[in-house]
């Protein structure tokens, strides 16, 4: 009886297991000590690799990941042949940011990389979602970024 039980009470705690709600991208950050949401005001807050999440509150649904390194005084899409780059700098709680122009290749800007190359033109604001992000504001629109 006691071989059967042992196996029984494994089968029993897998599916009762089974049975909990999957967390959310919020009850994660959340459960793992995320940063708390507000303002960013400073590059030691930013500096990082990134992935693009979001263009003007929507999935930017591509094909591929879109990258972005943040380091102490720039903003640049690696691997982009467009030379997408940007100094930035804080004046109080406001983000400045100037465009870095540069040689590119002679091709097309796609949708995605203009609505890219407004919103980090037009970036005003920069701070942390309650899911860990961190979300770019401005007149160019917005633009989250999530941890590599």
């Amino acid at each position: 009886m006691r071989h059967i039980a042992t196996p029984l009470a494994v089968t029993l705690a897998f599916a009762l297991a089974a049975c909990q709600p999957a967390p959310t991208a919020e009850s994660a950050g959340a459960e793992a000590g995320a940063v708390a949401a507000g303002a960013i005001v400073s590059a030691a807050e930013l500096e990082g690799e990134y992935r693009l999440a979001g263009l003007n509150g929507e999935d930017p649904n591509l094909p591929e990941g879109v990258a972005v390194a943040i380091t102490a005084s720039e903003i640049s899409l690696p691997g982009n042949c467009l030379n997408l780059r940007w100094s930035y700098r804080f004046e109080g709680e406001r983000l400045v940011t100037e465009r870095i122009e540069g040689p590119s290749c002679r091709r097309a800007v796609l949708p995605h990389e203009q609505a890219i190359t407004d919103i980090f033109t037009g970036a005003e604001k920069v701070s942390r979602t309650p899911a860990n992000g961190i979300l770019f504001e401005g007149a160019g629109g917005s633009l989250t970024l999530f941890s590599q």
